[in-house]
């Protein structure tokens, strides 16, 4: 992840602000509304690389902190005519809690015994979303009327982007933030090795903990988002499925690295609407393109595309190093 508060960040803000400019009424409604969907994938996505590639922690529970945001913040609009400005946070809010409460006797376990209570706990959630009829509309899903944030009606797509970039943009800043801080620090350590940063005084139930809450938070966050967007939301959009693809971005990106995750959710977000489009007439074969692509991203860049850049730019180091030291070891002529 970004380091310093320096250029990279700058520049990121910087292209969000003429983004939210240019992009609403001028490009089409349906890649206004594949962008917004890549910048809630990236909410969520930044979110679960705190627990994972942050902290080390591997967990299954994202897509249920995701469905939660996005119920509370639906049914406080739809029932209690809560605006969008307070359902957010409050969905964020919840989907933190709910994640200290599953946190506080899942971050106890490891590696496979992790993974299997997590997930354990996203199904629990999905079936109660399907299940609970008279709240979520069960599997039959829940219908959202259009919102206004700061008065500024949510009818289109193009309404809807500058408020999913900025909130966008404040997580990435939140996020960076984060990364440099003493508790950043923290759950690096714990990453690295657990006996070495306890010997360092470092309570690792505790960081771990709050590594698992704050990425609940982030998925409560961009799930409030998704909310805003969506006229209509179900519990399949918060199904394991998501839970794999938001994993297959930060495989394909490389864990703990802010650019290397948000080119992992440009990446998987585009690639299938890319396989659609150039496949159309032989749409049988998407699937199994799409997966070949995986294996072969596993296979070959198995630190992402943010350590294959890593490697390119270290050999370009080494490349230039070398050159550097021939010119200066040749003697020039009289």
């Amino acid at each position: 992840m970004l380091r310093s508060p320096g250029r990279p960040l700058l520049v990121f803000i910087a292209v969000m602000i003429l983004a939210t400019l240019v992009v609403p009424g001028r490009a089409p409604a349906y890649y206004t509304h594949v962008v917004n969907l890549l910048m809630v994938y990236g909410i969520l996505a930044l979110g679960l690389d705190i627990l994972i590639g942050l902290c080390g922690q591997f967990a299954f529970a994202h897509a249920a902190f995701f469905g939660i945001g996005c119920y509370t913040t639906a049914l406080l609009y739809m029932r209690l005519g809560a605006p969008f400005l307070i359902g957010m946070p409050a969905g964020a809010v919840l989907a933190g809690l709910v994640g200290l409460l599953v946190g506080l006797p899942a971050m106890r376990m490891r590696s496979l015994y992790l993974a299997l209570a997590t997930f354990a706990f996203a199904e629990a959630a999905r079936w109660v979303a399907a299940s609970w009829d008279s709240v979520t509309g069960g599997s039959n899903g829940l219908r959202i009327d259009p919102g206004t944030v700061f008065g500024w009606s949510i009818v289109t797509e193009a309404d809807a982007f500058p408020i999913v970039a900025g909130v966008f943009t404040l997580v990435v800043i939140s996020i960076s933030h984060l990364v440099r801080s003493r508790l950043g620090a923290e759950m690096l350590a714990v990453r690295e090795s657990e006996h070495v940063a306890m010997a360092s005084g470092i309570d690792i139930n505790r960081t771990k903990l709050l590594a698992f809450t704050i990425s609940a938070v982030f998925a409560g966050i961009a799930g409030g988002v998704f909310a805003l967007l969506n006229s209509f939301v179900n519990p399949d959009h918060f199904s394991f499925g998501t839970a794999i693809m938001v994993l297959t971005m930060l495989v394909v990106g490389g864990f703990g690295s802010l650019p290397g995750v948000l080119s992992g959710v440009v990446v998987i977000g585009l690639l299938p609407e890319v396989l659609r489009v150039a496949l159309k007439s032989i749409q049988v074969w998407q699937e199994l393109i799409y997966g070949g692509i995986l294996m072969a991203t596993m296979m070959f860049m198995p630190l992402g595309l943010a350590g294959l850049s890593r490697q390119m730019l270290g050999k370009a180091r080494r490349a230039n190093r070398a050159l550097d030291a021939t010119l200066g070891g040749t003697e020039t002529p009289p």
